[in-house]
């Protein structure tokens, strides 16, 4: 099976992040990476919620962007917009031209300290215009 075949196919367990809250829809990238990686990050600690600066692609193609994800290792893994999608990191780095200097990775315990702090799912230290 080729890469995104594996990535479109979702578990039971996946299909929950399409039933995100309605307080978190609008560009629900930080709240749906934020609560995947709570759901989940005690039994995988590898799982690391990762805010960064995308390209965008597009209609808004040229345009630098805040947007949040989940790295298990060397794959990402992207809930925002109800969606499941898997990837190797280097092809979602090469299509979002994310740049490692502009990320910030956040295990579980992270994650929580944060949300607890700020009472918001982020961005918390990524620096960007949108």
């Amino acid at each position: 099976m080729n890469w995104y075949k594996k990535a479109m196919q979702r578990s039971e367990e996946d299909r929950d992040i399409a039933k995100i809250p309605k307080s978190c829809k609008g560009g629900d990238c930080y709240c749906a990476s934020g609560r995947y990686v709570m759901s989940h990050g005690f039994s995988n600690p590898n799982l690391k919620l990762v805010h960064g600066e995308v390209t965008g692609q597009g209609k808004i193609q040229g345009i630098k962007y805040g947007h949040a994800w989940i790295e298990d290792g060397e794959e990402v893994i992207d809930v925002s917009g109800g969606r499941f999608l898997k990837l190797p990191k280097v092809i979602y780095y090469a299509i979002g031209r994310i740049e490692e200097d502009k990320v910030f990775k956040y295990d579980v315990r992270q994650v929580i300290d944060k949300t607890n702090e700020t009472g918001n799912w982020g961005p918390w230290d990524l620096q960007t215009k949108y």
